[in-house]
């Protein structure tokens, strides 16, 4: 308490306290020139603590302008030191907060409740800090994308890049499950190198976004978070079309980021409207979907008309990606996966529109092991139930082995089902080692589909790798004997370089 507040009654001093700082107030603030020419009529909030030894310390200044925070924090500096006060006879601090108006008021005139001097906690305190301690936690931009649970996003051409230094003869990777997540490549691939290489030299704040940076980058201790707009505009030529010209106008956003070390999240959405090559039309119109719509996009989804000769068709894509353990991936979302070496797939390929899934990658010691569950829908005419499409789902699981240097063996499995007597996901296939051929048994013999089928891949140098896939569906002997067209719509051969 000041030094004239001592000798006046307990239930006083408060008020004391109160009239004595805010005469000092009074007496000392000079509200700044621009403050004063603007006209401003507001008020300046103080937080401010009294120290065990009496001195009077500002912990946050809140105010329009900062002349007026500066004065704040000036005035107070100036304040004489008085006597802390006690807890159990030990000096202690005490935080209190207080609003300043301006223009200010004579502290002669009566102080209302707005005014007053109020002792907060120590809660308080920090609840009236928190937003800008969030604001103070951000930190340098430095993308933790390239080592984190998040995919790369998967086009053969991308994948290209690193492709030899994943393949190189002595290495362990998986090069059969895709999409990759960053951390699993930049063992192998420095992408922070590729992405210095790429950077240009800019002075402006949207030459920096343009070429160098993300349009919103957050980033602190915790967590991360970028924001991107996308545009793909394209214009071509088919000579043999009647039509002028083929174009995609694509537009969009991403939104990518991570919470810890090991939870992951990633979303785009994209509108589109495009025209393309004359054989590709045709074909996106053959499997034109229950209902108006003329089209499906291959690899999109379901393409609405736009104009007379040209299509629009949305995408959204999203998934959560979490590593509990450094072996363990697990991911929910919706989109797309591909298992295979090459540029296709017999086993799963990203050929179909993004839909729901879930999947559970382990990898130890020499081998990677892939669960994937998907939920789909089959859009055809004939098997719509009241206007809606048929569900279907699917479960698979790969085994890839390395078993040798040069030598990679896989095995796969798949099972696919569709909704009969309301049966929805089947929990038998939710187990992630079982033998799927068995299950369908047990649960009828028409309850499914189950398919089987093996991979290799062969490093013959650096440069040069041999791969092959093998699928075999609802294997028979007689079938086999037999040879024939029924055989050979199960089993399939595809081999590569």
């Amino acid at each position: 308490m000041f030094s004239g507040c001592d000798s006046i009654s307990f239930s006083k001093q408060q008020k004391c306290f109160d009239n004595q700082v805010h005469a000092h107030i009074y007496n000392s603030f000079k509200v700044p020139v621009r403050v004063e020419k603007e006209k401003y009529k507001g008020e300046v909030v103080v937080l401010f603590e009294v120290d065990t030894i009496g001195r009077f310390q500002v912990m946050y200044v809140d105010a329009v302008y900062n002349e007026l925070k500066d004065e704040a924090k000036r005035v107070f500096s100036s304040l004489p030191k008085i006597k802390p006060a006690t807890y159990n006879g030990r000096p202690t601090f005490k935080q209190y907060s207080l609003q300043i108006k301006i223009p200010l008021i004579d502290t002669n005139l009566v102080i209302d409740e707005s005014e007053a001097i109020n002792p907060i906690s120590k809660l308080e305190q920090q609840a009236k800090q928190e937003f800008d301690r969030v604001n103070n936690d951000l930190k340098t931009f430095e993308n933790k994308a390239y080592n984190s649970q998040l995919n790369i996003q998967f086009t053969h051409s991308d994948y290209a890049k690193f492709d030899r230094q994943m393949n190189v003869v002595g290495s362990n990777s998986h090069t059969a499950s895709k999409p990759f997540v960053y951390d699993d490549v930049a063992s192998y691939y420095d992408f922070q190198a590729e992405r210095e290489a790429l950077q240009r030299e800019t002075a402006t704040w949207a030459g920096q976004k343009l070429w160098n940076e993300h349009l919103v980058q957050l980033q602190s201790d915790d967590y991360w978070f970028t924001i991107d707009p996308i545009f793909d505009l394209e214009v071509g030529k088919d000579t043999d079309a009647e039509f002028s010209s083929t174009y995609n106008n694509t537009r969009g956003f991403l939104v990518q980021g991570g919470l810890g070390e090991k939870f992951n999240f990633y979303a785009s959405v994209f509108e589109s409207q495009g025209r393309f090559a004359d054989y590709v039309n045709r074909y996106a119109e053959s499997l034109k979907a229950f209902g108006p719509d003329p089209a499906i996009i291959p690899g999109r989804g379901i393409a609405k008309r736009f104009k007379t000769d040209s299509y629009d068709y949305p995408v959204a894509e999203a998934y959560m990606s979490y590593a509990p353990a450094k072996f363990i991936n697990i991911q929910f979302g919706h989109g797309k996966n591909f298992i295979g070496d090459g540029y296709r797939s017999l086993l799963l390929s990203d050929v179909a529109s993004p839909h729901p899934f879930l999947k559970l990658n382990t990898k130890f010691w020499k081998i990677k092991y892939t669960n994937t569950w998907m939920w789909l829908k089959d859009v055809r005419p004939e098997v719509t139930e009241d206007g809606a499409f048929l569900t279907k789902y699917m479960a698979n699981h790969y085994l890839s082995w390395n078993v040798s240097k040069r030598f990679n063996l896989g095995l796969f499995e798949s099972v696919i089902w569709s909704n009969t007597n309301n049966r929805g996901f089947d929990v038998n296939y939710l187990n992630p080692i079982i033998f799927y051929r068995a299950i369908e048994f047990e649960t009828g013999q028409d309850a499914g589909n189950a398919v089987i089928g093996a991979t290799a891949k062969y490093k013959w140098n650096d440069n040069i790798n041999l791969y092959s896939q093998f699928v075999l569906d609802e294997f028979s002997l007689a079938d086999v004997k037999a040879g024939g067209e029924k055989l050979e719509k199960q089993v399939w051969l595809s081999i590569g370089r």
